[in-house]
């Protein structure tokens, strides 16, 4: 049956129609498309990481690395390394409490020696500029670790440690707000004792100090 010409031509005008409409709207949706902002070719940082400049000059903090350098005796691989993880808790508390915790300026250092036997913390507060940061100042705005590092020396007579050594090596920035930075260093030996509750404790001490301004890449 042949579709008479007045409908042929509604639909031909009706398809017509929604080719257009069609058109229409892809051209508004390439439109947004074009507007929307580009992705940035950068990778994206933590919100509060600081970039740029900011995060060449206060890098993260070192990690503290303890390890068994030497060992009067006898004792095995595994002995050594869970050595190195108990007793490195006794030199992290101290190197924290007395220089890189706490909000700065700080003038507390009661908790300094929580670490060190009473014996050798009664001395120790004597000592306080040497062994803390008591000493810098008002105007210090941070302490950040560069370096970390202790080298166990065991005494292991029956294959148990008795006592150690620990050589350490600690050097930290220190931001001032109204004076130059400087690179504070503190090097020399604790010694390490058994508690009866368990762990180890700092029984003495032979340190020395020293701070330089810090310039460049020495940051």
């Amino acid at each position: 049956m042949t579709e008479p010409l007045g409908s042929i031509a509604r639909r031909l005008l009706a398809g017509l129609c929604f080719v257009v409409l069609l058109a229409l709207t892809s051209a508004c949706t390439g439109g947004d498309q074009q507007s929307a902002p580009r992705p940035s070719s950068s990778p994206s940082q933590p919100a509060g990481q600081p970039t740029g400049p900011a995060a060449t000059l206060h890098p993260k903090p070192a990690p503290l690395r303890v390890k068994v350098t030497r060992v009067h005796g006898r004792m095995s691989q595994h002995d050594r390394t869970v050595l190195a993880h108990v007793a490195g808790r006794a030199i992290s508390t101290y190197f924290r409490n007395a220089f890189l915790a706490g909000s700065y300026p700080r003038s507390d250092f009661g908790n300094a020696f929580a670490s060190f036997s009473k014996g050798a913390a009664d001395q120790a507060r004597h000592d306080r500029d040497l062994l803390t940061n008591a000493a810098l100042g008002a105007d210090t705005v941070s302490v950040t670790a560069r370096r970390q590092q202790a080298y166990l020396s065991v005494l292991a007579p029956h294959k148990v440690a008795a006592g150690l050594t620990a050589q350490i090596d600690l050097k930290f920035l220190v931001d001032h707000r109204d004076a130059p930075d400087q690179l504070v260093t503190v090097r020399g030996r604790l010694l390490l004792t058994r508690k009866q509750s368990g762990g180890w404790q700092i029984f003495g001490y032979h340190l020395s100090r020293s701070a330089v301004a810090a310039k460049g890449a020495s940051r």
